[in-house]
């Protein structure tokens, strides 16, 4: 029990948790299991899935042909307890963070959108409007996929098999560059545990 109080959770946000997170949480548990460090818990949730879901086919394909097994993957819910949990979360797009914000404000505290972290945090994050300039009501992913930001990872729901592997080596080229913060964190909490019990 003490063991797995000292990994450092990271957890990965999207919409459905059948796309960009589970496939971003596949990349980083391949990178970590191929540089033999045990210390991470990873996980994924999505803000408006449901538990127990499949991921995408076309997710699950695009991340075997890079050695990446989504095929027991299973959508869980984001929720206070999931988020209570996590030592780092990211998520893919604005829109997230204003779920995560509702959910749990305190969260935000440990909270980055994956394009923007290490350097900008959105603990001052302006609120999201609920629906679009014209008035229109859209949906989380309409939302997402029209924002002029481009620090957001775009849903690939929907989508062509292309549409998908850009998705992919996307979120890759962003874990890869932030990898060597993700060590240095888990290693800064490891540093406190043992800290505090000297």
């Amino acid at each position: 029990m003490e063991k797995d109080k000292e990994k450092f959770k990271v957890l990965f946000v999207c919409t459905g948790n059948s796309c960009r997170s589970p496939m971003a949480e596949g990349i980083l548990k391949k990178m970590l299991k191929e540089n033999k460090l045990d210390n991470f818990e990873v996980g994924s949730a999505g803000t408006s899935s449901l538990d127990g879901a499949f991921p995408s086919l076309f997710a699950i394909e695009v991340a075997k042909a890079q050695n990446v097994d989504l095929t027991q993957h299973r959508s869980h819910q984001l929720n206070k307890q999931i988020l209570r949990k996590a030592d780092l979360i990211l998520a893919m797009s604005n829109e997230h963070l204003e779920q995560i914000r509702t959910m749990n404000e305190k969260a935000l505290e440990k909270t980055y959108l994956l394009k923007a972290f290490p350097h900008h945090h959105p603990a001052s994050l302006p609120e999201v409007p609920a629906c679009h300039p014209s008035g229109e009501d859209l949906s989380i992913t309409e939302n997402e996929n029209k924002s002029p930001d481009l620090s957001y990872i775009k849903d690939p729901i929907g989508g062509s098999m292309d549409d998908y592997n850009q998705c992919f080596w996307e979120i890759e080229k962003e874990i890869r560059r932030i990898f060597p913060e993700l060590i240095r964190k888990a290693g800064k909490k490891n540093f406190k545990n043992q800290s505090s019990c000297c």
